[in-house]
């Protein structure tokens, strides 16, 4: 900026009052500045701050130049004329204003003025009796005059004030001053922090101090009869600021004997004014304890409940807290929390233990003895009520399973037991393993199940046997077979984890659990025998075999009888199930059928949508791709090249999509993997795009000026179509096992269920689908926002529409906008829980018909394809003559 010699910007301000500008004020303000002032007050005052001009450059979110002020405890971000006139104050004496400017647009700038804050004493009534003030004070009187305080009546004059001048203490009543100097001198005042009081009574003009245990006073009979008006200022320091510090500082409306001034402790609160220096927030009306900070040893608790109650100065007030947990102090947080549940439990603090517990094995490395001191904690919860446990009794089964994953043991084998629960973990050679067993049993004499390996009991609560063919199961791959190294065991003698009644049935046994390392295996060629103790003789009722499935009622878990039978040598004691998979077994009375995942007529019906809907999708994104390859003049710009790219990748993502199934049913191995990997590519390959139109918008719309690439689409394509391939690859390269043959929409007994090719792991699918998928949209969620903004204020500035006309024109856009960027694929990041089927109704919709909204937002109502159609396409009245030009908007891929 031509004639502006800039200053140093980066100041520190300690004066009482001030002012500071932005560089060059009031003419433009430099490019790429980067200022920060900080203003910083004596201990106890805090700061206001007043924008008495501001004008800088406006944009959505300050993204260019602003002014950020921090407070103490927030950041506020100005920009445009939004601050002008604005007053700030801090949270505590120290506040920071720091100003940024881009190398584009400089406006004005900003003038700022800042003092040293005071607060507003009690707006009581008049007083004309003994006032009494006590405080803690080092004073330093290094300057000839200084003030402790000064409180103004509400016409600004001086109603009560101590103070130093000359050396000399004096008092100030109603405009009247007392000196004091031959009760209290300021050579009183040391090194260190000294309690006083100071007493003025109206009715004869009495002033005393009590100091260092003594007690002088003098009479001043000016201010005799004089008032302290209610309603005013009470500013520390005042006429003159002061060198030292202030600790406590409290103000009575009666004179206390010397009696009570003895007994005076820091926990007497002054009943006009009580104050001291650790109190930063200070609002309007009165100075008051902040019992509003959240326990820190709980940063992690939401909502933040945790309240420190009011407390005096020496008084400690204690809080019952969950403590942090991590791997060094895993340990130390597993004994508290084992301590905690040897009481009754409420049911907020049955949820709060169990989601501590699963935090700690996630973080911990689980040695035996941490683990014993875990399986003590699940037990003791598990004697909590069924209405308490309802609630987390999936989140404490999954722990108990991720428990006996983690464990890291020593020898051929570990046993842990307690009242509820016992788990037995035996480590394995693949190569030489010809079957075992396990057996949960009460010992004479004991309280805790205990567990035998390898031979069998007689009376067993609970037993099972897995088949030397176990390991050689279809459902593990070479590779997963080579790295086995455990077998696990659960055992649970009480069975208030597990729903007990389904549909009017009763669970009637305990419940165990076994596994291979972390892999689920089903289809067996010889079946695991479960034989389970009864809880009561049940001789005339015909008992089914269950399994745990946590897949069940959204995720809640619930009975499922697929894969398990019972054995004709069951009893009336007990039941000996067959089942060709390892997970949580009990048995459920008068069992006739399990209900499906989602009942059959929603299935059908999505099923009905998904296919009619790819299938429209699909024609619709051959249309918009046909039209834009036929008329050449269609696709000169960036836009349509990019919308050429995505309506592809559609299109291929439908064909295979519908394909799918059909191929599936094939039972081809190779052709099955082949399917599976295209449509995992095409998936990508769509997201992909969708997230490059936002980045293309963003360029076109926001960043207008020095936007030029070279070889633009070039680097769109090998981003859209490489990374995905990339991907793609990896996955491949890793493990092809990866995708394959999978059931969807099975019941409970195996009905209804359909083969798709699809991805097998689970691992694969969440880091290559989901998160990918997170990325993109998150990131088209933000350029939403900022593209419709954009469009929002320029459309706005056409005065030549109505308000219905710009309504009608952005919501069109963002009609437009939603389905060309993928928007809603975020249904599925909501379809969970009670809404979960709703949402799946949405998803299958409106994702479906994506090529098709595409082509009617982006193709058919578009005015220039329009032409081209009519020029080519029509004859008659509908057909356009040659001359007929056609104009090109700035963003052909949004409907302003």
């Amino acid at each position: 900026v031509l004639g502006c010699t800039t200053t140093n910007c980066n100041m520190l301000l300690m004066e009482a009052q001030g002012e500071f500008m932005s560089p060059c004020y009031p003419l433009k303000y430099p490019n790429s500045q980067a200022c920060k002032w900080t203003m910083q007050a004596p201990a106890g005052f805090i700061i206001q701050l007043s924008f008495l001009d501001f004008d800088l450059e406006e944009a959505p979110g300050c993204i260019y130049d602003r002014v950020v002020v921090n407070t103490g405890n927030t950041d506020v971000k100005f920009c445009g004329p939004t601050a002008n006139g604005l007053t700030l104050n801090s949270t505590g004496n120290v506040m920071e204003l720091s100003f940024t400017s881009d190398f584009s647009v400089q406006k004005r700038g900003f003038s700022v003025s800042f003092r040293h804050g005071r607060f507003r004493l009690t707006p009581a009534s008049c007083s004309n009796v003994a006032q009494l003030i006590q405080t803690i004070l080092l004073l330093l009187f290094t300057e000839q005059k200084e003030w402790i305080f000064t409180y103004y009546d509400t016409s600004s004059n001086v109603a009560l004030s101590l103070g130093s001048d000359q050396g000399d203490m004096k008092m100030i009543v109603d405009g009247v001053v007392c000196p004091i100097d031959t009760i209290l001198s300021s050579t009183d005042f040391t090194s260190t922090m000294k309690p006083f009081c100071v007493l003025w009574t109206s009715a004869n003009g009495r002033v005393a101090v009590y100091f260092n245990g003594n007690y002088w006073a003098k009479t001043c009979s000016t201010s005799s009869g004089h008032t302290v008006p209610g309603g005013g200022q009470f500013q520390l320091g005042g006429q003159q600021s002061f060198d030292g510090n202030i600790y406590n500082l409290r103000l009575w409306d009666y004179a206390m004997t010397v009696q009570q001034l003895e007994a005076l402790s820091c926990d007497t609160v002054g009943n006009v004014i009580d104050w001291d220096n650790s109190h930063w927030t200070i609002p309007s009306a009165q100075a008051q304890t902040d019992a509003t900070l959240s326990c820190k040893n709980c940063p992690e608790e939401n909502p933040l409940h945790y309240r420190w109650p009011k407390s005096r100065p020496t008084v400690t007030q204690y809080l019952p807290c969950f403590p942090n947990k991590d791997q060094k102090n895993a340990a130390e947080v597993a004994v508290q929390l084992a301590v905690i549940t040897n009481n009754e439990l409420s049911n907020e603090e049955v949820s709060k233990v169990v989601t501590k517990v699963k935090e700690l094995v996630n973080v911990a490395k689980i040695n035996t003895t941490l683990a014993s001191t875990v399986v003590t904690i699940i037990s003791n919860v598990m004697a909590s009520s069924e209405t308490a446990l309802a609630a987390t009794s999936e989140k404490a089964l999954k722990t108990v399973d991720e428990l006996v994953q983690k464990i890291e043991f020593e020898g051929s084998s570990i046993n842990i037991t307690s009242r509820h629960l016992a788990l037995a973990i035996s480590a394995i050679n693949t190569t030489m393993f010809n079957g075992t067993s396990f057996s949960a049993f009460m010992a004479p004499n004991t309280s805790h199940p205990q567990i035998n390996f390898e031979s069998e009991r007689m009376n067993a609560l609970a037993q099972v046997t897995l088949p030397a063919s176990l390991l050689y199961s279809n459902s593990l791959s070479e590779a997963e077979r080579s790295t086995l190294s455990r077998i696990n065991f659960m055992f649970f003698s009480n069975t208030n984890l597990f729903q007990v009644e389904q549909d009017g049935r009763s669970l009637n046994s305990y419940v165990v659990a076994s596994s291979v390392g972390n892999f689920s295996i089903s289809n067996l060629m010889e079946p695991v025998e479960i034989e389970i103790a009864h809880l009561s003789e049940q001789p005339s009722l015909n008992p089914v075999c269950m399994f745990w499935d946590f897949n069940m009622n959204r995720g809640a878990g619930g009975w499922n009888g697929e894969g398990c039978r019972v054995s004709k040598e069951s009893s009336s004691n007990k039941t000996i199930c067959l089942c060709d998979h390892l997970t949580h077994f009990g048995i459920l009375m008068d069992i006739s059928g399990a209900s499906p995942h989602i009942d059959p007529q929603n299935n059908k019906i999505l099923t009905f949508i998904t296919y009619i809907g790819c299938g429209i999708s699909a024609i619709f994104s051959a249309a918009t791709l046909l039209t834009y390859i036929a008329f050449e003049k269609l696709r000169r710009d960036y836009p349509s090249k990019i919308l050429m790219n995505l309506s592809t990748s559609l299109l291929f993502l439908n064909m295979v999509f519908l394909l799918d199934g059909w191929l599936a049913s094939l039972e081809t191995d190779w052709l099955c993997l082949s399917v599976a990997v295209f449509l995992h590519y095409f998936l990508l390959t769509s997201f992909t795009w969708m997230g490059l139109e936002s980045i293309h918008m963003y360029i076109a719309l926001v960043k207008v000026f020095n936007t030029y690439i070279r070889r633009y689409i070039l680097k769109f394509c090998i981003v859209g179509w490489g990374l995905p391939a990339v991907l793609v690859g990896i996955v491949v390269a890793i493990d092809k096992n990866s995708y394959g043959l999978q059931e969807y929409g099975k019941g409970e007994s195996g009905e209804g269920s359909s083969e798709f090719c699809w991805i097998q792991n689970s691992v694969v699918f969440y880091i290559t689908c989901v998160g990918y998928f997170c990325l993109v949209f998150l990131l088209n969620v933000a350029m939403f926002i900022v593209v419709m903004l954009q469009i929002c204020g320029r459309n706005g500035k056409r005065s030549n529409r109505t308000l219905r006309e710009e309504v009608l024109r952005n919501l069109r856009s963002v009609i437009s906008l939603t389905f060309l960027l993928g928007m809603t694929w975020g249904f599925a990041l909501f379809a969970w829980g009670p809404v979960n089927l709703a949402f799946m109704y949405l998803f299958s919709i409106f994702n479906s018909l994506q090529g098709l909204f595409i082509f009617i937002f982006h193709c058919a109502l578009k005015e220039n394809v329009q032409k081209q159609w009519r020029r080519y396409l029509c004859c008659g009245r509908f057909r356009l003559s040659d001359n007929s030009g056609i104009c090109l908007s700035v963003y052909l891929s949004v409907c302003l």
